[in-house]
């Protein structure tokens, strides 16, 4: 039996959710992905690298968003 090792897993309505923040690679579950991310499961924010209020905003589907969060983050 092959083990799926990749950061991609299948959900429960078929659709494929990215299992890390493509802002900094963080890990994020296939749930999150499909709350916080985009409409292909892509998250661009994580509780790594955004506050949980930008998340909550929707930030963390929209690649501007994270970079912003990220030059936040550096200063």
């Amino acid at each position: 039996m092959a083990m799926n090792t990749s950061a991609e897993r299948e959900t429960d309505d078929g659709t494929v959710a990215d299992t890390r923040c493509r802002n900094c690679d963080g890990f994020v579950t296939p749930q999150f992905a499909r709350v916080f991310g985009n409409n292909r499961n892509e998250v661009y924010g994580c509780f790594e690298c955004m506050t949980a209020t930008e998340i909550k905003k929707g930030s963390a589907n929209h690649p501007e968003a994270a970079e912003r969060a990220r030059q936040d983050l550096r200063r």
